[in-house]
This record gives structure tokens, C-alpha cells and sequence, in this order.
């Protein structure tokens, strides 16, 4: 401790007294000196803590009379103490360090981390609203210890405001790293995520996503960040502002991959994006645009598809005037309006985007689950990422696809009842918000009868309302997820397509479902995102659980079958000697007859999910669909 209070006094002082220079080479052989001291286990258990941002370095921020710029010297002295002469690569731009840290799982497997890498220029000032700008090489070596700032955006769990425009990081996690002496690369497969959250919220961070399951699996695991709300998806369907801008950080995030993860040791001939909700969304978009084209060798997404009524933007230039209007940017020009909105704080814009779903005309199946900003169909021009509809673009990339849904999606309506509570009353007075468009037409009479006909199969003559919350969680999971899959999946089916589709439903309600837990909702049933708590290590759930546990035991399946797809693009191929497998998933095949993998306690492969509820949308669009 005596030590740390050396640390701290030295570069108060050093900061009252010394030019920036000199503080730098104070700093610089700080570092160097307490490296060449003796590790002692007192001092191993106090840093062990830094890289989870806890004691020691909660402490520091606690201490009030030390200047936040001492601080963060501090913290920066530790960091550099614990990691030593941490890993580098070197890319294609420049060097980075990183670490090595052991997995929080029972199996404690060692990989390298590299945290708040940059991929693009921040996109700030007049790169607002703009495709990403690419970085500039650099000299030396920057390290890359800590994960960088999130996007703007309204932190879920207490509804504040949290983030940067300086955002567009990501984080590289490796079971092994090339040997510069016998020019050994491991080449291992590589996974990348795109998180979810609306295309409003959310970051690649390990805080939801922690690395340890995949990572102990032996595949390289890339996490992002991309622009969210209007700063990501803002579009005046122009060429000014086309939109997209999220999904173009997230292009340049896979040319990074494409140019640089073989340092990292992995392989960029097998690059398999995944995601889920917003994540899935994109990444299934990725499919369909040429601007992806060769970034990627397969696809997961979990809940979510380019065919879901939730995925594309209608009216969106409609929708960024309104963001002006609730701004008190009362214009009907194009170019004034954009010039506001360039000079408009970010925390300022993320508010007013939060409050778009209550403005008058806003009452549509968007504004029920609160997406008031998402990708659109862009003019043509040379960064355009999508310029038709996804149905006009289907089957996409010939790539190996898994896609799938939660057995009760529509769980995630809590979280939106927590925050308006008038959702049950407006939805019982205004049902047809939950018709999907293509079913909706000028004819009124028509549209009527079809919001008649999927109230009477869910709801009978029941009010909607508490009481009836399963037939509209059923409702939402069907129309906003399984539905789309299912048409995804069949056109698929009918194409000529020589790359595997698989589908699979996740029914295990258990401890580790993610959402449900992190919301606080205890409504039985598996909840939009529960699905990704088997797939990561997210801490607050996992350090319960005892190694034998049923929860423990799908996520190891689980894990298992998602990197084996990363890996080969079959989640069950015909050679594993190292299987918890005992099942062969396959592939639909047949688009009258879907297979499907059925996860619950046991892992089953049956046919046609939600036979009943199926019939009824099939029946439903071969009568009413638009032509």
C-alpha cells in the first residue's frame, strides 16, 4: 500500500510541477522501474483486481483529492505493472499490447485479450452523419488494455445516458497468437458479433458479452461497436445523409477483421458474423449487401432476420424531421434542418430519439416496441449498403446460415409495459398497430378484417390486457421473429443454394437466461436475449452455478455447436473427437416440412414449429398478403 501512496504522490506532483514532456519520461520510467521490482502475492491479489475495473481502481476514483488526470496516470501505471511486456501484434496500421488473462470458467483456459482497438475515425463534428473515415497508420506501440467508449446511447438497465461519439472500437480475444520465431500461425476460426439492442442501445463490451465460453472453445472472438439511434440510422433519403451509417461502422469493422485478425491468429477465409435482435437483423442484412461482399464465410442470427417488420425504416426522412420538431427545430428544409442536427449535442439527440415513440402518428408496430430509428433503403451510389428492400435482395450471400427463435419472445414486452404502462389499453383500442404492413392496404374494410381474424385466433373474445399476456407474447413472438425466420428459411429452401441452412427454437428457461434476469421479469418462459447467457460469460449470473448444473450443461452444447458452425459451417460435422454431442442437427432441406433443433434440458431434432400458429399466418397471407 505504501507503494500504490508513492505512485500517487509522485505524479500529483509530478503534474503540478512538469511540462508535459518530461511528465511523460517521469512516467514512462516509473513503469519501468516498478517493473524490475519483485511481484509479491500481496501485490498479485491488490492488481488482479484492475481488469475489472473494481477495487483498486474504484478506490482511486473514490479518492477525491486525488486530480482525475493523477488518477488516470495511476491507473495507467497499474495497467502496465500487471501486463508487463504484455502480447503485441502488429497490424497493418500499427502495434498494439495487449494481455494474457485465464478464463472465469471451471476449465481456466489462458488467452490473449486486446481491448479498444480503434477501426475508424471517431465520427464526430462534420463526419457526423457520414459513412466511417479510415484510420491513419502510427508509430510505436498503443496499447490495448481497456475497451473503449460506447456509442451514444440511453443506458437499459437505469434509463440514463451513457457514452461517446468517439465509440468505434472493438475488442480482439485469442486462444493463441502466431510464433514470430518458427512463423507458426494457428489460424484458427473467427466469430464476430454485432450486438443488439433496437439499433438504439447496447456495445460490444464484455460487461453482457465476456468471451470465456467461446474463446475456451478455441475460436478468435471479435466484439464492435457501431453508431446507434439517429447518430447510426438517421436517413433524408438522400445522398447527403442515405443512412446506414451504423451498418457502414460495422463493414469497416470486417475489413479490419479481413486485413488484420491473422495476427491475432485467426483465419480470414472462415469469418462467421453472429448476432442477435438488432444484431441478427444486421447481420442477415450483411447478406443481402454488396458493400459485405467476401467479409464473411457464414451467419448466425439469433432472433431476428432481414424479413422482420421491425428491420427497415418506413417513412425515414419523415421520422428525422420529427427528431427535429422535438428538438424545436421547426424547418421543412432539408439542409437547415441537417445543420442543426450536425451542431445538436449527442446526449441531446439521443434523448429526443428516445421520446419519438409518443408523438402524434408515431402509433405503429415500431413505436409498440420502441425503434424509432433503423436501417433504410439508401439511393444508389458507391457506399451505399442497401438500396431495395431485403425481400427484393433474398436469399443473399451463399454462405452457411443458422438462424432461430426464443420460445417466448415476446416476453421482452415487459420492459416496455415497465415504461409505459397505457401499451395493453392503447393495443386493445388500436389493435391493428400489430398487423404486419404487408397484410395492411388502403383498403379499409380489407385491413380491418385481418386485424379481426388475428384477434379472434389469439385472443378469442378476451380484452386485451393483463390477464391475456401469453396469447400477446405468443402474438409478438410469432409475427416480430418466428414468422420472418420461417420465410427466410423456406425461400432459402426453394433457391438453388448449394451453402446449409439450420434452424433451431431455444425453450430452456434457466438461470442463465440474460434478460429476464438483467430486467428484473419474472414471467415464466424463455424472453427475447435470455439465449445469450449460454453463450457468454456474463458474470453476475454465472459464479451460482455449480459445474454440474443443467444451465451449464446446454451452454456447453450450446458453445459447442455455434463454434462448430464457426468452424466448419455444420454444428454437428461428421468428425468431433472432443463431442458433448450426442445428436446430428440437420439442415432444412424441405420448404413445406422445416427442421428444426429443439433446445430445451434435452436437445431434440422435430419438424414444423408452432404447427398451429403457422397455419393460421400461412392461411393468413396466401389470402391477404399485398400483391
Amino acid at each position: 500500500m505504501r507503494l500504490l501512496l508513492l505512485v500517487c504522490a509522485c505524479v500529483i506532483v509530478a503534474v503540478e510541477a512538469l511540462p508535459p514532456a518530461a511528465l511523460g519520461d517521469v512516467v514512462a520510467n516509473a513503469a519501468s522501474s516498478l517493473n524490475s521490482m519483485k511481484v509479491t502475492g500481496a501485490w498479485r491479489r491488490l492488481s488482479s483486481t484492475v481488469s475489472e475495473s473494481v477495487g483498486l481502481k474504484y478506490a482511486l476514483r473514490r479518492l477525491q483529492n486525488v486530480p482525475a488526470r493523477a488518477a488516470r496516470l495511476v491507473h495507467a501505471l497499474v495497467d502496465r505493472m500487471r501486463v508487463g511486456g504484455g502480447p503485441v501484434v502488429d497490424t497493418k496500421l500499427g502495434s498494439l499490447r495487449g494481455r494474457r488473462v485465464i478464463t472465469r470458467t471451471s476449465a481456466q483456459i489462458p488467452y490473449y485479450s486486446f481491448k479498444g482497438i480503434r477501426y475508424a475515425q471517431p465520427p464526430r463534428g462534420s463526419l457526423r452523419f457520414r459513412p466511417p473515415a479510415p484510420l491513419s497508420p502510427w508509430s510505436g506501440v498503443r496499447d490495448a488494455l481497456e475497451e473503449g467508449a460506447v456509442c451514444p446511447h440511453r443506458f437499459m438497465l437505469f434509463d440514463t445516458y451513457k457514452g461517446d461519439e468517439d465509440c468505434l472500437f472493438l475488442n480482439v480475444y485469442t486462444p493463441a497468437l502466431p510464433d514470430k520465431l518458427s512463423g507458426y500461425n494457428p489460424e484458427l476460426a473467427v466469430m464476430v458479433w454485432i450486438h443488439g439492442g433496437a439499433f438504439a442501445v447496447g456495445s460490444g463490451n464484455a460487461f453482457l458479452y465476456g468471451p470465456d465460453h467461446l474463446v475456451g472453445a478455441g475460436v478468435v472472438l471479435v466484439t464492435l461497436n457501431y453508431r446507434l439511434g439517429a447518430l447510426g440510422f438517421l436517413s433524408l433519403e438522400n445522398d447527403e445523409v442515405p443512412g446506414n451509417m451504423g451498418l457502414k461502422d460495422q463493414v469497416m469493422a470486417l475489413k479490419w477483421v479481413r486485413d488484420n485478425i491473422q495476427v491475432f491468429g485467426g483465419d480470414p477465409s472462415r469469418v462467421t458474423i453472429f448476432g442477435e435482435s438488432a444484431g441478427a437483423a444486421s447481420v442477415h442484412l450483411h447478406m443481402l449487401s454488396p458493400a459485405s461482399k467476401g467479409l464473411f464465410h457464414g451467419v448466425i442470427a439469433q432472433s431476428g432476420v432481414s424479413l422482420s417488420p421491425w428491420a427497415l425504416a418506413s417513412s425515414p426522412r419523415e421520422r428525422a424531421f420529427h427528431l427535429g420538431r422535438e428538438l424545436g427545430i421547426d424547418t421543412n428544409n432539408t439542409a437547415e434542418l441537417l445543420g442543426y442536427l450536425r451542431a445538436t449535442p449527442s446526449e441531446l439527440l439521443v434523448k429526443a430519439g428516445a421520446r419519438l415513440v409518443s408523438v402524434p402518428g408515431a402509433a405503429d408496430l415500431h413505436s409498440t416496441v420502441a425503434l424509432p430509428f433503423l436501417p433504410a433503403v439508401e439511393p444508389p451510389g458507391p457506399e451505399a449498403f442497401l438500396t431495395k428492400r431485403p425481400q427484393d435482395l433474398l436469399p443473399g450471400a451463399d454462405v452457411p446460415l443458422m438462424t432461430g427463435y426464443n420460445a417466448q419472445e415476446g416476453i421482452i414486452l415487459f420492459r416496455r409495459l415497465q415504461r409505459y404502462p397505457k401499451l395493453l389499453s392503447e393495443l386493445e383500442s388500436e389493435f391493428r398497430r400489430v398487423v404486419p404492413p404487408e397484410l395492411i392496404t388502403s383498403d379499409e374494410e380489407r385491413s380491418k378484417k385481418v386485424a379481426d381474424h388475428i384477434r379472434t385466433f389469439y385472443f378469442q373474445q378476451r380484452k386485451i390486457d393483463i390477464r391475456s399476456i401469453d396469447s400477446l407474447i405468443d402474438l409478438f413472438t410469432d409475427v416480430m421473429f418466428l414468422r420472418p425466420a420461417l420465410e427466410t428459411l423456406r425461400l432459402n429452401a426453394r433457391t438453388n443454394r448449394t451453402s446449409p441452412t439450420y434452424m433451431y427454437r431455444f425453450g430452456f428457461d434457466g438461470a442463465l437466461g440474460l434478460f429476464k434476469r438483467m430486467l428484473g421479469i419474472t414471467h415464466p418462459g424463455v424472453c427475447h436475449g435470455d439465449e445469450m447467457g449460454y453463450l457468454f460469460y456474463f458474470s453476475r449470473l454465472n459464479y451460482r452455478l455449480d459445474d454440474d448444473s443443467p444451465e451449464l450443461a446446454v451452454s456447453r452444447k450450446m458453445v459447442q455447436l455455434w463454434t462448430n458452425f464457426a468452424k466448419t459451417g455444420n454444428p454437428t460435422p461428421p468428425i468431433d473427437y472432443e463431442s458433448v454431442l450426442d445428436f446430428k442437427w440437420p439442415p432444412v432441406n424441405d420448404s413445406d416440412h422445416v427442421t428444426y433443433l429443439d433446445i430445451t434440458r434435452q436437445f431434440a431434432v422435430k419438424s414444423d414449429p408452432e404447427p398451429k400458429r403457422v397455419r393460421f399466418w400461412d392461411w393468413l397471407y396466401d389470402n391477404y398478403e399485398n400483391e
